[in-house]
């Protein structure tokens, strides 16, 4: 419903300065009219529109009221200001200018061909008349200025007195003008004079697009991202008053700094697994034969799945054969230690082609995670510079179940622009045998940048995990779909009946992944219906209870605010539908300081209109509260939680793994745009460097 409310309320506010510009144009041209009928007619026909925009307007109220519902960051900026200037405005129309018109059409003879006297012209071309269309006008267009592009402060009573002081003056000036062009027009004689009227449209459009150049030239140029910079400096004001003791990161300047390097995983000892990964260009098919110019893993899109057991010591040896963009290896969800967490730029400098880099880190979590560079991810995660990451209890061996990854990701093949879904390289329905009664534990994975619908037809099943961490008693569900967010995981088992059972995804938008069918035999092979209306799996309220760490009404040491938007604006000297986080992108977004054993409480608000999947590296976050209704199911741990437009969310996590980490949109095209920002720890540095100056670009 939030995203019906949104779109209507910026559609009316686009509509509205549509309608005024409209209604002040027909105005500046009612002096002119050859006759008294004339001007009646018009003004009539202008009167419609006049009342059709008035009702728009009170439909623009009514959206506010509605968004009011979802809470006050929902209509902030609206009351502060777009409404302290709409209202006003839309009044003086009401007050001056209706009376006036409507007189001046009642005084015109209704069928008389009279040229307009004196003293319609005059009461045609009064401030009290004129200029309130015009305020309205202006308002509109500052509402829908401030509800679509960025701007450079914060929302504040100030800074909106600022700009209501300013609009204003404005008014003043255009009554001001409006009067010397009424004197100047009596003056004339009530002549219209072309070439003066000409020049000053001229003039008008001159003044416009000067205006506009500076506004186009100024921002490209404040835009420009530093050549270089450190993720490890503080950059925003915000992250020193935006928590609860106003701690800044040097607030001891005195006080002892630790490179993030000294965090490794062990050094010595064998380890227990070893892994070879090779990235490397490959040109890869689609079981329906289309082509991929992919980035692979050991020539392998996705990546070998790499499968450890929990106290496991990990070693993973990455060779960069020919990416010239350099690669790294992230491990999505998992708590590495800082140093490697594989973030070009903050942990590592990326691999550049003939160079080997080594990870190592014991496997203490169990579940269901992935790997993915993180050196320019967006577009090395789409080309396929990713894997599967499986850590088993140490008890793996008792159990019998059939264990299936299931890697979803949309692939852009050499003979369209379309992306493909689907299932690692399975574009069409594979099937799968599987005896009767065998348990089925499916490990679903969203390596897409938009969240997926995953629907589990022909059985029942218990969501087992999200993103790696074990569900409280779960319960049998069936009919449900399963909304994945990008970069999220889900397990969830189900026993093989007699019938087929298929697994299927969708975007949300209807467009339906082949799947996997799951069949006991060749001869059983119709596919389960599907029903697209079955309800979303809501994880607040399933399964049981249970203690945790900590709970909403914990003392927290630190509390964010995270005001997740979008907008239009400039972005590296260019102008890019941007994604925010209170109102800034990087790398001019807060950074969450925290001492280490800090309990940190963060409210995620999604006033924007398209879903954000936030992702902080290096911590397991507990989801609190979602809508401002507590959680009442089994614990709900997470480290990509997906915050979709109009819902916010209250997390809580411990600071119990010092570094400085990303937390960031995981719908990566967000993220390369502004919605990136960091964890960092007092008193820890990095001495890597970021930007187009070196080889480090993490996003």
């Amino acid at each position: 419903m939030y995203d019906l409310i949104y779109r209507i309320d910026q559609s009316l506010m686009l509509l509205l300065i549509l309608l005024w510009a409209f209604v002040t144009n027909r105005f500046s041209r009612l002096p002119y009219r050859k006759s008294k009928l004339n001007l009646k007619r018009s003004i009539h026909r202008l009167l419609v529109v006049v009342y059709v925009t008035l009702i728009i307007t009170v439909g623009k109220m009514i959206t506010v009221v509605l968004l009011s519902t979802y809470g006050w960051l929902f209509i902030e900026e609206r009351m502060m200001l777009v409404l302290p200037l709409l209202i006003p405005s839309t009044l003086s129309v009401l007050l001056l200018t209706l009376p006036n018109i409507i007189k001046i059409s009642k005084d015109s003879a209704d069928n008389s061909q009279i040229p307009l006297d004196e003293s319609d012209q005059v009461a045609l071309t009064t401030a009290n008349l004129v200029v309130p269309v015009q305020a309205t006008l202006l308002s509109s267009l500052i509402g829908y200025y401030f509800s679509l592009f960025q701007y450079s402060f914060s929302l504040t009573f100030l800074h909106s007195f600022y700009i209501w002081f300013i609009f204003a003056i404005a008014i003043s000036l255009l009554w001001t003008l409006q009067n010397r062009r009424n004197k100047l027009f009596i003056q004339s004689g009530y002549s219209t004079n072309t070439k003066k009227r000409l020049s000053r449209i001229v003039t008008s459009i001159l003044v416009v697009l000067l205006v506009a150049g500076s506004w186009f030239v100024y921002y490209t140029q404040a835009s420009a991202l530093p050549k270089q910079y450190n993720m490890g400096i503080n950059q925003s004001e915000e992250s020193q008053t935006n928590s609860q003791h106003h701690h800044v990161m040097n607030e001891n300047k005195s006080a002892k700094t630790q490179s993030l390097t000294d965090f490794k995983g062990p050094q010595k000892g064998k380890p227990d697994h070893q892994f070879h990964l090779v990235a490397q260009k490959k040109k890869l098919k689609l079981r329906s034969g289309k082509t991929i110019d992919a980035w692979t893993f050991n020539g392998k899109a996705p990546g070998p799945e790499l499968q450890v057991k929990q106290g496991d010591l990990v070693e993973v040896i990455l060779k960069n054969k020919d990416i010239p963009e350099g690669v790294t290896i992230h491990w999505h969800g998992y708590n590495v230690p800082n140093a490697e967490d594989g973030v070009a730029g903050v942990t590592q400098n990326s691999i550049k082609p003939g160079k080997t880099y080594i990870y190592r880190f014991q496997a203490k979590q169990t579940g269901t995670y992935w790997y993915h560079s993180h050196q320019q991810s967006a577009s090395a995660v789409s080309k396929g510079l990713f894997g599967s990451l499986v850590v088993l209890p140490k008890d793996h061996e008792k159990q019998i179940t059939k264990d299936i990854t299931v890697v979803y990701h949309a692939w852009q093949t050499s003979q369209s622009t379309d992306l493909i879904p689907s299932f690692g390289l399975s574009d069409n329905l594979e099937k799968q045998i599987i005896q009767p009664g065998i348990p089925v534990r499916l490990r679903l994975i969203n390596t897409g940048d938009e969240p997926q619908i995953f629907q589990l037809t022909g059985s029942s099943f218990k969501v087992m995990s999200i993103d790696g961490n074990n569900i409280q008693s779960p319960t049998n569900i069936k009919n449900k779909q399963l909304l994945i967010g990008a970069g999220g995981r889900y397990d969830i088992l189900f026993t093989m009946p007699e019938n087929p059972v298929r697994l299927s995804s969708h975007d949300g938008l209807g467009k339906l992944t082949p799947g996997i069918l799951f069949i006991t035999n060749l001869q059983n092979q119709k596919s389960p219906v599907i029903d697209p209306k079955a309800p979303i799996f809501d994880p607040s309220n399933y399964g049981t209870s249970t203690t945790t760490p900590f709970i909403s009404t914990s003392k927290f040491d630190r509390n964010y605010l995270l005001v997740l938007d979008n907008r239009l604006g400039f972005y590296d000297g260019k102008i890019h539908a941007l994604f925010t986080i209170n109102g800034r992108v990087f790398p001019d977004t807060p950074m969450l300081m925290v001492k280490q054993g800090e309990l940190v409480k963060t409210t995620f608000v999604n006033r924007g209109a398209v879903d954000h999947p936030m992702h902080l590296h290096g911590h397991t976050m507990l989801v609190l509260s979602r809508n401002r209704k507590s959680i009442t199911g089994s614990p709900w741990w997470t480290d990509t939680l997906n915050v979709a437009p109009g819902e916010t969310y209250e997390i809580a996590f411990k600071a119990d793994n010092p570094g400085i980490w990303m937390d960031h949109c995981h719908n990566l095209t967000h993220a390369t745009v502004g919605m990136t920002m960091h964890l960092g720890y007092e008193g820890i540095t990095t001495p890597f460097q970021a930007g187009s100056s070196t080889p480090n670009q993490p996003e």
